[in-house]
């Protein structure tokens, strides 16, 4: 199964959609829609830090790589940012645009189906650039780290909300979110990210570890889950299908034996 398998042949949007609409009849708001389109580990609060940092960094042009269903751009929606998601797995992109058409406020989100080792985008368009545990999936992240700098403005920045392999990979259990098999995850180490990124010509501002609050995080959505006799209407099960079951034990399981940790990486470009 390639890694856009892996996303969407869980899938029914019209069955999702409609469930959407009858649950949520006025719109459902991005946080009735978290549960959904927040996959990444800490949720919507995870993406509440990253609007946080973007506050301060006041980007007019934002490049989301993985935009997946689209959390994070409804959530950017509300800025007067201008921002375009690119994923690979269309049917992904088809849902972000469905989804936001019924959201409260109406978005219209930009979205277009490429590979991010490819970017089909002129020099210097971006002056930010976001991934938020979208990298995880990208083979080759040298390739996709090159043209992310020559898309970026000469200053621009890199925001890295990332699952990264921990210092205990051999206790690494699977299928996760993001994989089924170790053949579609592309984890690296925070020393391996920072030579890349110092590689392309990026300085590494800020990095701060997640880890422990991730696990707390993951914590108390398994107690969630268990509480819950039949999967609730909005899950990532939803996304993921059945074996979402299995997932979310493995990530916790992978965070408490240090097989991954979860960084926020804050980057800048530079001269070459």
């Amino acid at each position: 199964m390639d890694i856009d398998q892996h996303y969407s042949h869980h899938t029914d949007e019209t069955f999702l959609l409609q469930q959407l609409r009858e649950r949520y009849p006025e719109g459902p708001s991005v946080y009735q829609l978290a549960p959904l389109d927040q996959l990444h580990i800490g949720g919507i609060k995870a993406s509440e830090k990253l609007l946080h940092q973007l506050k301060q960094d006041q980007p007019k042009r934002i490049l989301e790589i993985g935009s997946g269903i689209g959390g994070l751009m409804r959530m950017l929606a509300a800025t007067e940012t201008e921002v375009i998601g690119i994923d690979i797995t269309h049917r992904f992109n088809r849902l972000n645009r469905a989804i936001s058409n019924l959201t409260v406020p109406v978005t219209s989100p930009s979205v277009i189906t490429c590979d991010a080792r490819q970017l089909p985008f002129a020099n210097h368009y971006f002056d930010c650039i976001i991934f938020q545990h979208s990298l995880l999936n990208i083979p080759q992240t040298d390739l996709c780290l090159q043209e992310c700098r020559r898309v970026l403005t000469t200053n621009g920045s890199l925001l890295l909300h990332e699952v990264l392999q921990g210092p205990n990979p051999h206790n690494m259990r699977y299928p996760v979110p993001w994989a089924s098999c170790a053949e579609q995850s592309h984890l690296l180490t925070f020393e391996a990210i920072n030579g890349l990124l110092q590689q392309h010509n990026f300085s590494l501002e800020r990095a701060e570890n997640w880890s422990s609050d991730a696990l707390q995080w993951r914590q108390r959505q398994a107690k969630k889950e268990d509480s819950v006799k039949s999967p609730a209407p909005l899950s990532p099960s939803k996304i993921l299908g059945e074996t979402f079951s299995q997932m979310g034990p493995n990530v916790m399981a992978n965070l408490n034996a240090g097989a991954v940790e979860v960084w926020q990486l804050s980057c800048r470009g530079q001269k070459a």
